[in-house]
């Protein structure tokens, strides 16, 4: 347990310092502009000319905070390039099936993928991958860094704040039951620590997305849901009890929910969420598309909509963002297989 908490603090320390600094980060409107669109061509680097498509692959269920990310950054990168962005959404093995699908294809710079720093993309023993997450993707530009939570319906009759959830897990021992995105992803380490840390035993399930996640706690089959902050922003506010923020500070977005620190557990994750492409694809193609969601992340409607929906830019470009899901990952890595 100490290893874990040791982990958590220097990888949410990285993270946040890494978001914080150097590489072309945007996160206020202040810098934000609606420039007008430029073509494919004359936003191309020189030799190179993109495709008429790139198939965009979510490697989740609709409805989630990977695959609100990915519509809304297409939505917008429409302006800047006459190349679509073809969302679609492949589900399972807590995103690896997803991922695994886009190593299938050519690196011809025709598919892209949602990419975050998660457990789920570290092999271990008991848990072979078919892929190498650093080695065998290029990553593109990090957009947000998502916080997370947890959440539960106000009228669950068995607890009204995380206290009262901790002390019902105790009198209760594995009747409780907390949904989670994936079985080995920061989703599903948030409520398992609070375990630990607290000694009690809940059941934590695991699922496919944040959509089915938000469903079965609107439909009581689940007592509480491990969220992002942008998944919950989707359900009734005035419904929910948020137990808390797996963060070191309360942030600006949830400034009146305290941290699970505050109460008395240290929890601290956040998430670098952007966009990957298969290693070896033309340094060209990942510098066009950097420098298209560089714009994307400058564009004040984009930036108004992003903050709306709970992802708040925090920009990085292609060597800004894989520096951080090194680290990330990396650090997860020691975690998983010391």
């Amino acid at each position: 347990m100490k290893k874990l908490l040791a982990f958590l603090l220097a990888t949410v320390m990285t993270v946040s310092l890494a978001a914080c600094s150097g590489t072309a980060s945007n996160s206020s409107p202040a810098a934000a502009s609606n420039a007008p669109a430029a073509s494919a061509e004359s936003a191309a680097p020189e030799g190179y000319k993109p495709p008429n498509n790139v198939n965009l692959i979510v490697p989740y269920a609709a409805g989630g905070a990977n695959d609100l990310l990915a519509r809304l950054v297409a939505k917008h990168a429409a302006k800047y390039t006459d190349c679509d962005l073809v969302v679609t959404n492949i589900g399972g093995g807590s995103g690896t099936v997803g991922l695994a699908e886009v190593l299938k294809h050519p690196a011809d710079g025709t598919y892209m993928a949602t990419a975050i720093g998660t457990t789920a993309y570290v092999a271990t023993p008991d848990k072979p991958l078919t892929f190498d997450y650093l080695k065998e993707f290029s990553f593109v530009s990090m957009f947000a860094q998502d916080q997370r939570v947890i959440v539960a319906l106000k009228d669950n009759g068995k607890f009204s704040n995380l206290e009262e959830f901790m002390a019902y897990a105790k009198e209760h021992p594995g009747e409780l039951e907390v949904s989670a995105t994936g079985a080995a992803t920061v989703a599903y380490f948030v409520p398992q620590m609070l375990s630990e840390k607290a000694g009690v035993e809940i059941t934590i399930v695991p699922y496919d997305g944040g959509a089915e996640q938000k469903a079965d706690l609107l439909g009581r089959h689940s007592d509480a849901a491990s969220l992002s902050y942008s998944e919950m922003l989707s359900l009734e506010s005035d419904q929910l009890i948020i137990l808390g923020v797996a963060d070191t500070e309360r942030p600006a977005v949830l400034p009146d929910v305290p941290t699970f620190a505050e109460q008395g557990y240290d929890v601290n994750f956040t998430i670098p969420r952007g966009f990957a492409m298969k290693a070896g694809t033309d340094p060209a193609a990942i510098a066009y598309w950097s420098d298209i969601f560089e714009k994307v992340s400058s564009d004040s409607e984009y930036i108004t909509e992003a903050e709306g929906i709970g992802l708040p830019v925090v920009y990085k470009n292609s060597e800004g963002f894989t520096a951080v899901i090194n680290d990330v990952q990396t650090a997860f890595n020691t975690m998983l297989n010391g």
